[in-house]
């Protein structure tokens, strides 16, 4: 089969021709129709978890991904031949993942059965940077009218939580490229701030003097996610993704909040399915690209280029 690779950390990856993976006992085999392209590729690709879980080289890259079930293993239950299944497929070992023609997974973790009224390709754009967005919607807890500053909201997660906020009645603040602000606002953002200004705080707080309820930062390291609790009214909350929140600052600045890491879960991806398709939300697909594309993908994604979400057809 064809699979986009790398041989060892931190290579460049490559396209290869490798075996079919055979499903273990608790394994579906599935023929991917599209894989979904995340930030946690390249980091995968980068070493994100040496030393912490192991790892199968050539270590093909990819974690979520949309297709049909070839096989399943003797002790599966869940699904069966034939199903259309997606969501995350990261698992250990790490390396056997969906930028490939086949891929295996095991049916006890975050996948389910792709529902009526989503394509396949919008199915894998959807699993890990929905599931986050929503994880920060839920930890953030803002009622209805609740003001919300987006940093990052041009990427997968920024995009998915402008969707899913706007749909519960939530202010959207999405700061961004002005490139991508008509894409935003056509998600529901009510302002887009310039993210190319210089000091896009300055702008946030002159139109909130008082402060905003949320802010969900998909983007920012340590020093820009304190800079950026300054915009938020004492007793809001504030949370991020790449792992930067400093308890001190929080708690000083009398705001709720902090890290989200995703827990990918079957139920948690049914419960956003769910929201997508009865609330007729759009998946912010931006991309298909063809699988020798994939590595000029990663690059773009790893300087921060890309918006939405890129998915690729191994099949093309």
């Amino acid at each position: 089969m064809r699979a986009v690779a790398v041989p060892r950390f931190r290579a460049p990856p490559e396209s290869m021709e490798l075996r079919v993976p055979a499903a273990g006992p608790d394994e579906l085999l599935v023929r991917v129709e599209f894989a979904g392209v995340n930030p946690l590729d390249w980091k995968v690709a980068d070493g994100f978890y040496e030393g912490s879980r192991p790892h199968v080289f050539p270590l093909v890259l990819g974690v979520d991904a949309a297709g049909t079930v070839e096989h399943v293993g003797t002790k599966v239950t869940r699904f069966r031949v034939g199903d259309r299944v997606f969501g995350q497929f990261l698992h250990s070992p790490v390396g056997t993942g969906t930028y490939a023609e086949f891929t295996t997974v095991p049916e006890g973790i975050g996948i389910a059965r792709v529902p009526a009224g989503m394509t396949m390709d919008e199915a894998s754009a959807l699993p890990t940077a929905g599931m986050t967005a929503l994880s920060c919607l839920d930890a953030l807890g803002l009622a209805r009218g609740s003001s919300l500053v987006i940093v990052g909201a041009s990427g997968g997660v920024g995009s998915f939580a402008t969707e899913l906020a706007a749909a519960r009645g939530i202010k959207v603040i999405a700061v961004a490229r002005p490139s991508s602000a008509v894409r935003l606002r056509s998600l529901g953002a009510e302002e887009v701030v310039d993210a190319s200004s210089g000091d896009e705080r300055v702008g946030v707080r002159a139109a909130h003097p008082s402060g905003v309820d949320g802010l969900l930062d998909a983007k920012s390291d340590r020093a820009g996610f304190a800079s950026w609790t300054t915009v938020v009214r004492r007793g809001g909350t504030a949370v991020i993704t790449t792992h930067a929140a400093d308890p001190s600052v929080l708690d000083a600045a009398g705001i709720r909040g902090g890290n989200v890491d995703l827990a990918p879960t079957a139920e948690l991806l049914e419960r956003l399915s769910r929201e997508v398709v009865q609330q007729g939300l759009r998946v912010p697909l931006e991309r298909r690209i063809r699988l020798d594309e994939a590595a000029q993908a990663l690059r773009d994604l790893k300087a921060g280029h890309a918006s939405g979400k890129t998915v690729i057809d191994p099949r093309s």
